[in-house]
């Protein structure tokens, strides 16, 4: 499971983004949104430049299982405040990147 979770969210960008929903959501994904959360931060941690692409990824499927938008703002924001306390600039602006998409895309606010 773990591994289609990776697979799905590597390939995503924006012309592809209705097929990738529809992909994530013939997986388990109800039952591995953990799995779901942590490929899309580490997908975004490796490319900030598309976490515009991941946030509006979420922000569909947060219309069906908000639960999962939950899961991803708590871990990030977690991220965040690690960040911020040990100085690592590089993470630091890379959660705020991610939390502004998520505002942005009414995932988070």
């Amino acid at each position: 499971m773990r591994k289609s979770i990776n697979g799905i969210v590597n390939k995503v960008n924006i012309s592809n983004i209705q097929n990738i929903v529809i992909e994530l959501f013939n997986e388990n994904i109800q039952r591995g949104m953990g799995l779901l959360t942590k490929a899309i931060i580490k997908a975004q941690m490796a490319s900030p430049n598309f976490t515009h692409v991941y946030a509006a990824l979420i922000a569909v499927i947060n219309t069906k299982l908000p639960e999962i938008g939950n899961l991803l703002v708590n871990r990030v924001m977690i991220m965040f405040n690690r960040s911020f306390r040990r100085n690592n600039k590089i993470v630091c602006m890379a959660t705020t990147k991610m939390i502004a998409h998520l505002i942005n895309q009414r995932v988070l606010g």
